[in-house]
C-alpha cells in the first residue's frame, strides 16, 4: 500500500491526536487547572490528559517515516538521504520560522528578557528545546515550551535513517531488525522506570529523548510489521478494537506512577496495533475516524500544534474578564485564523515544492 498517497484513517488518527493536545491546553486560556475547565468532572477528564495526543503522534510519526524509508530503500532511490532530509526541512522549517518570528515580536512587545528568548529560540531551531527546558528550567520561554515534542522527533530522525540503512544494507532480516528494535524499546522502558524510582522529576522523564524514544521506535516496529508481514483481517480488527478501548480506559485512569514505570510503552504498543489496523484497512474503527472533520484536523495538525500554545498564553496574559466559555471560543477562533493562514500561505506552497522536487510522501 502506498502511504505516500495518504490513508484516510491515519489522517483521522492524527486529527484525534492533535485534538487531544489542543483540548488538554484549554485550561491555559482561563488560568485554570487542567481538571477544572468545566463544571463537569467527566468532561474535564475527557479534555485531559493531553500526553496521549503526543504519544499517538510519536507512534504515528515513527510508523510513517520508517515506512517511507523502507519504500525508498527497496526502490533503490538515488540520493535517498538528501531527499529525506530536504522533505523534512521543507515540511517543518518554514512554518516554524514564522512562529519563532511571531514569538519574538510578542516577547519584545511584552518586555520579556531577550536573552532568554534568544536562548529558547536557538534551542528550538536546533530541535533541542526538550533539553533546554531541563538545562534552563527557571529561565525558559514558556510560549515555546510545547516544541519539546518536535525536538524529540527530529533528534530521532537525525539518527534513525542511518541506522535503518545499515540494517538493510548489511542484509539483516526484518525479524532481526524487529528483535533489535523491541530489545531497545525494553531497555528504554527499564531506563525510565529506574530514573523514576531514583526520584527524577516526572517532567524531565516526560521531556527527555532517552526516556521517550520508545514510542517512536514502537511506530518503526509496526512499520516493519506492516511492510513485511500479513495479518488475518478479522483477528487484527478485534485486537485493534480492544487496544483502542484500553487506550480510552488509560486516558480516564492514568494512575500516578503507572505512566512512568511502563505505561508509556504500553500506550505505544496499543497505539501501534491501532495504527496497523488502520493502515491495513481491517480495523472497523478506521471508518469512524476517517470522517472529514478529523481528516482536516490531521491535515493542518502541524500548524495547529505550532500556534495554539502561543495564542493561548497571550490570551491568558491579556484577557481576564468575561465568561470563560467566551474567552475559550475567542482564543480558538483566533487560533483557527492563524492556522488557516499558516496552511495556505506558508505550509501548502512549500509542500508543493517538496512534492515537485523530492517526491510525495505522507506527512508526519
Amino acid at each position: 500500500m502506498n502511504l505516500g498517497a495518504g490513508i484516510p484513517a491515519l489522517d483521522g488518527i492524527r486529527g484525534l491526536a492533535v485534538l487531544q493536545v489542543l483540548t488538554s491546553h484549554l485550561h491555559v486560556i482561563i488560568g485554570a487547572t487542567p481538571f477544572t475547565v468545566t463544571p463537569w468532572h467527566w468532561f474535564n477528564k475527557t479534555l485531559d490528559p493531553g500526553f496521549l495526543g503526543v504519544d499517538i503522534f510519536f507512534v504515528l510519526s515513527g510508523f510513517l517515516i520508517t515506512s517511507i524509508l523502507l519504500r525508498d530503500m527497496e526502490s533503490r532511490r538515488t540520493a535517498m538521504f538528501k531527499a529525506f532530509y530536504m522533505r523534512r526541512a521543507l515540511r517543518l522549517l518554514p512554518a516554524l520560522y514564522v512562529l519563532l518570528i511571531a514569538s519574538f515580536l510578542v516577547a519584545w512587545r511584552e518586555g520579556f528578557p531577550m536573552d532568554i528568548q534568544w536562548r529558547t529560540t536557538w534551542h528550538a531551531l536546533l530541535y533541542l528545546n526538550n533539553w533546554n527546558i531541563q538545562w534552563n528550567f527557571l529561565q525558559k520561554q514558556d510560549d515555546l515550551g510545547h516544541l519539546w515534542s518536535l525536538a524529540i522527533e527530529e533528534q530521532f530522525y537525525l539518527v534513525w535513517p542511518v541506522v535503518l540503512t545499515v540494517f538493510i544494507r548489511t542484509r539483516f532480516r526484518p525479524v532481526g531488525i524487529m528483535f533489535i528494535i523491541a530489545l531497545t524499546i525494553m531497555v528504554v522502558a527499564w531506563h525510565r522506570r529506574e530514573l523514576w524510582y531514583d526520584g527524577v522529576s516526572w517532567l524531565f522523564l516526560h521531556l527527555r529523548t532517552d526516556t521517550r524514544v520508545d514510542s517512536l521506535l514502537m511506530g518503526s516496529l509496526f512499520a516493519l510489521l506492516f511492510r513485511y508481514f500479513h495479518f488475518n483481517g478479522r483477528f487484527l480488527n478485534w485486537i485493534a478494537t480492544i487496544s483502542f478501548l484500553v487506550i480510552v480506559y488509560i486516558k480516564y485512569n492514568p494512575g500516578d506512577s503507572f505512566i512512568f514505570v511502563g505505561g508509556f510503552t504500553l500506550i505505544a504498543l496499543l497505539t501501534g496495533v491501532v495504527v496497523l489496523g488502520a493502515a491495513t484497512g481491517t480495523w472497523i474503527g478506521g471508518r469512524v475516524i476517517s470522517i472529514r472533520p478529523l481528516r482536516v484536523l490531521g491535515m493542518i495538525s502541524y500548524g495547529l500544534y505550532l500556534w495554539h500554545a502561543l495564542i493561548f498564553r497571550v490570551f491568558a496574559r491579556h484577557l481576564h474578564s468575561g465568561p470563560q466559555s467566551f474567552r475559550i471560543l475567542l482564543a480558538l477562533a483566533v487560533t483557527a485564523v492563524f492556522v488557516t493562514a499558516s496552511w495556505f500561505f506558508v505550509e501548502k506552497p512549500f509542500l508543493r515544492l517538496k512534492d515537485r522536487k523530492y517526491g510525495h510522501a505522507a506527512q508526519s
